[in-house]
């Protein structure tokens, strides 16, 4: 009888816990901070041979004059200012002045679809001149690019100048 008194103790003990009240503790309130986000890398700088004919053309117009005996296409920018040139001297000699004051290390690349070549240039009063023969395969692959050519001279913006009958004009009329 004694097991049996101790359990109805404890019976007794269980029943009059169960009218109280155990306090629980609070909910934990879990804050969800958003995991950083990496930051991106810094654009780099275009490389100048890179994707150079996906870059967007130069604004600007093609124009074609006669002076003289020479044949000009002056590629004109939106505030009316010459930015390149393209001219066959009436002593068949072909020159491609890039106009503007540039630091010329004396030379000039241009950039075909299908051609790439750095050429000799010399400074002249606000220009750099590359003179090339009208028989020379870069002048025909400026002419004939698919849709545009580029051309480089340090210290300069680099110009992405869409392949138009001006550029072919000039190359005709050097034949």
């Amino acid at each position: 009888m004694a097991l049996g008194a101790a359990a109805a103790i404890a019976l007794v003990g269980t029943l009059a816990g169960c009218g109280r009240v155990v306090p629980q503790p609070a909910p934990q309130v879990v804050t969800s901070t958003p995991a950083p986000r990496p930051t991106p890398a810094p654009a780099l700088p275009p490389s100048r041979s890179d994707n150079w004919a996906d870059a967007p053309a130069s604004p600007g117009t093609w124009r074609h004059r006669q002076a003289g005996r020479d044949s000009i296409a002056d590629f004109v920018g939106q505030d009316g200012r010459a930015l390149f040139q393209l001219i066959c001297t009436g002593g068949r000699d072909m020159a491609l002045n890039r106009i503007g004051a540039g630091r010329n290390r004396g030379v000039m690349t241009v950039r075909t679809r299908t051609m790439e070549r750095t050429v000799a240039a010399s400074a002249m009063e606000n220009a750099v001149s590359a003179s090339l023969t009208p028989s020379d395969p870069l002048i025909g692959a400026m002419a004939y690019s698919r849709g545009r050519f580029a051309v480089e001279v340090e210290g300069m913006e680099t110009l992405f100048l869409p392949s138009w009958p001006e550029v072919t004009r000039v190359l005709d009329d050097c034949q």
